[in-house]
């Protein structure tokens, strides 16, 4: 098991890569961009999840010849995609799929599976956070549009929740309207643990915007 953790832990690293490199060509903002999507995705290790919450041991075994071995995160996956056709109301399972899909760099893929936590979960300003930053990252044009309608949504929801609020604060940097971005970092700077990294992008985003008009 530990050398299978090991594995899911690279997979997380080799997929965050990507979406920041996308992110950091998306705007004027690229600090703020990697600050908030840290936040609202989390990166949380799905493959591991993937091995508990459907468990797999002959995943574990040695590996066959290259031309061979078939790839058990890929297979886990999709025997989750699978079961949730036959178990459509499963919101644990949907959110462990879109995670799933974004680390295997398939953000796309994971589209549906935020459809279908809306449906279930219609209240829960992460869900709709987290799906605002995958469709920003598969359309590829920022926050704007219907990525910030639905942190909107999100904000809403729950006007203290940090996610929603650092990413519209990016996305109002992103489009210099630094009055909307300064209103909103320090409602975040108001809302964030002392001492963590977004409370300190808060305050490096304030200072950076102080004299702008």
């Amino acid at each position: 098991m530990t050398a299978f953790l090991l594995a899911a832990a690279a997979l997380a690293l080799a997929a965050l890569l990507p979406l920041s490199r996308t992110l950091l060509a998306a705007g004027p903002a690229p600090r703020a961009w990697r600050t908030a999507l840290t936040l609202a995705i989390g990166l949380p290790l799905a493959a591991a999840g993937l091995y508990a919450h459907l468990g797999r041991p002959e995943a574990l075994a040695p590996p066959l010849p290259e031309a061979t071995a078939p790839n058990p995160v890929q297979q886990m996956v999709q025997r989750l995609a699978d079961r949730l056709q036959r178990t459509p109301d499963d919101a644990d399972g949907w959110a462990l799929l879109a995670r799933a899909y974004e680390q295997l760099g398939r953000p796309r893929d994971a589209l549906p599976a935020y459809a279908q936590l809306e449906r279930l979960r219609p209240d829960d300003a992460q869900v709709w956070s987290q799906h605002a930053v995958t469709l920003a990252l598969v359309k590829g044009e920022g926050l704007a549009g219907e990525p910030e309608a639905l942190l909107k949504r999100a904000l809403a929801l729950d006007p203290r929740h940090v996610p929603a609020l650092a990413l519209l604060a990016a996305a109002a940097q992103e489009r210099g309207d630094a009055a909307a971005a300064r209103k909103l970092w320090a409602r975040v700077l108001a809302e964030a643990p002392e001492g963590s990294e977004v409370a300190g992008q808060a305050r490096e985003s304030l200072r950076s915007l102080r004299d702008a008009p």
